[in-house]
């Protein structure tokens, strides 16, 4: 399984070096996880680096730098393996605080329009219960509302990932990601509440009001704000 490529990238090649060892090399990557294959066991160690629809230039850069193509997820994440005591890609912070600047930019577009679109769902759904919209809608509206801002929670954490890494190359304050990592976990908890919450009143366990709802929909919102749209970096 995948632990996470944009929050623990560096546990994932060390897990995989790992299994290398003994006797299993990756052979592909897909969304939820690794696929391996036996092999004699090899002292091997994994880099994972973003580009967007790389050409074959970028690939024997890093032929020539000593690092074998391994296997890509979709045409932007792909992993590379190399000797044990191969130089690093990377030798710079220059260099490795440009990798990370183009995945925040593409995380962010993506968090922003998530954002967008569970503010979008969120007025359709106001519009409804005041009855400028047939009933007929204000069902999918809410499914959809729920979806969105679950949605949040999965693009806003890559965009979060990547600006903490920027700011670790950086050496900026420590304050910054700290604060990011509340606005975080709230997103993540008030997201859940509002699944939990949705499918308690669906299946008429629990009746709720539908002011409530409606605040913390808002709140999700205000959170979307403050960790989609952050600070150019």
């Amino acid at each position: 399984m995948i632990k996470g490529l944009t929050l623990v990238e560096n546990e994932d090649m060390e897990m995989l070096s790992s299994y290398a060892r003994k006797g299993w090399i990756l052979y592909k990557v897909g969304i939820l996880g690794y696929t391996l294959k036996r092999s004699n066991p090899q002292q091997l160690q994994y880099f994972l680096d973003y580009r967007d629809n790389p050409d074959k230039e970028y690939f024997l850069c890093f032929n020539e730098a000593g690092w074998s193509y391994v296997c890509s997820l979709g045409n932007t994440i792909h992993i590379f393996s190399a000797l044990k005591d191969t130089k690093p890609i990377y030798t710079d912070n220059d260099t490795e605080l440009k990798k990370y600047i183009i995945q925040y930019e593409m995380a962010k577009k993506a968090a922003i329009s998530s954002f967008l679109c569970t503010v979008l769902f969120l007025i359709l759904l106001l519009f409804f219960k005041y009855g400028h919209i047939p009933d007929i809608y204000g069902k999918i509206f809410g499914t959809l509302l729920i979806l969105s801002s679950t949605i949040i929670v999965f693009t806003v954490i890559p965009c979060i990932s990547f600006y903490s890494k920027i700011n670790r190359i950086k050496g900026d304050t420590e304050n910054n990601n700290r604060n990011y990592k509340i606005i975080y976990g709230l997103l993540i908890i008030e997201t859940l509440l509002l699944v939990f919450l949705f499918y308690l009143n669906k299946f008429n366990f629990l009746n709720i009001d539908n002011i409530v709802f409606y605040i913390l929909c808002f709140i999700g919102v205000l959170l979307g704000i403050f960790t989609c749209i952050i600070k150019d970096v």
